[in-house]
């Protein structure tokens, strides 16, 4: 009873500390822009990694001071350029595409070790790289690919910047501390080469059910492996029963604004903007409202392209179950930090 309490707890525990509503307003306008024009101009599929790599450099930087956020956006920038790329070369070949994800994945997770925020571009970039070997739609090569995703991060980081300018952040002190360990010494801490491998077994069995499954959207289950798995036991079922609530939730409002307006391209491009202010605004404060703003945002993004909602509801719930499933399974059957944590 004590852990449900605790599970309980967390979903409804609200930090805003770290939380500015100018940022997320700030992050979600940039993606507008970036997501419109190509819209406009009648190419949609161009839309959706602008959105992407403007929506995920806006999450690596949320709360951060202004002396680290430029960088902290650039590099996020380049890891998700590089997953995008690799994952649209990878896309129609299928058992390449399994063989690769287990490095990618392990590097993904080991990157945890240098740092929150390097942790979160591993993850960020693991989540670019699942859903381009899966993509439901057809896209642009590599390279475009990869420059699209650049553009809207290097958008989104130029505005931090200007804005940051504008209100002062740039006199403020910085708060950066310096590292106390070689990076030797970090990408050797066993709690992270644990992880990394687990991560790398999982998400490759992942990918292996969802692209020999014929899954309507195959980007969808290891993609929320990925979303799901954290290096501690107790972080990772938290982070289960959040991503389980928030996708619920997202996939309701999803559902009902289909059903209610039945959108057309405008209207799922404006779906998918209140999703990512929310994911945005919300990933630091609480994470289940922050996957519900994920779900939204992604799902609202295919629909523009003319990817179907509404009959793929079921097999977007199931597949988040079945992610769950995967990564509660590993944690235990996979020997790691939990058994040290727990001693």
């Amino acid at each position: 009873m004590g852990a449900a309490r605790d599970r309980i707890g967390s979903l409804l525990t609200f930090d805003f500390t770290p939380f500015d509503w100018r940022d997320a307003l700030r992050g979600a306008l940039v993606t507008a822009a970036v997501t419109s024009i190509p819209l406009i101009q009648g190419n949609p599929t161009a839309a959706i990694p602008l959105s992407i790599g403007a929506v995920f450099v806006a999450i690596s930087e949320a709360g951060q001071p202004f002396g680290t956020r430029w960088r902290t956006m650039l590099g996020t920038s380049a890891a998700v350029m590089v997953a995008g790329a690799l994952g649209s070369l990878l896309s129609e070949a299928t058992w390449w595409a399994i063989a690769v994800t287990a490095p990618v994945a392990f590097v993904c997770g080991l990157a945890g070790a240098l740092g929150k925020r390097a942790a979160v571009a591993g993850l960020l970039a693991l989540v670019t790289f699942a859903i381009y070997v899966g993509i439901p739609v057809q896209m642009a090569d590599a390279a475009p690919t990869a420059a699209l995703l650049g553009l809207g991060g290097l958008v989104q980081t130029i505005a931090t910047v200007v804005m940051g300018v504008l209100r002062g952040q740039h006199r403020a002190a910085s708060n950066d501390v310096p590292a106390s360990s070689t990076l030797k010494e970090k990408l050797s801490d066993q709690r992270f080469l644990v992880h990394a491998t687990r991560l790398a077994i999982v998400m490759t069995l992942a990918t292996f059910i969802s692209q020999n499954m014929s899954l309507a959207h195959p980007y969808w289950l290891p993609m929320s492996v990925a979303w799901m798995s954290r290096p501690d036991h107790d972080d990772t079922v938290n982070r289960v029963s959040h991503r389980l609530v928030g996708t619920v939730l997202g996939l309701i409002v999803v559902a009902v604004v289909d059903v209610l307006f039945t959108p057309e391209p405008a209207g799922f491009l404006a779906l998918s903007l209140v999703g990512a202010t929310i994911a945005i605004a919300f990933i630091w404060a609480n994470y289940a409202a922050a996957v519900t703003g994920v779900t939204i945002w992604v799902i609202a993004l295919f629909g523009m392209v003319g990817d179907p909602v509404l009959s793929t509801i079921d097999i977007r719930l199931l597949a988040t179950v079945a992610a769950a499933g995967l990564v509660v399974l590993a944690i235990w059957l996979i020997p790691g930090f939990h058994k040290r944590q727990r001693h």
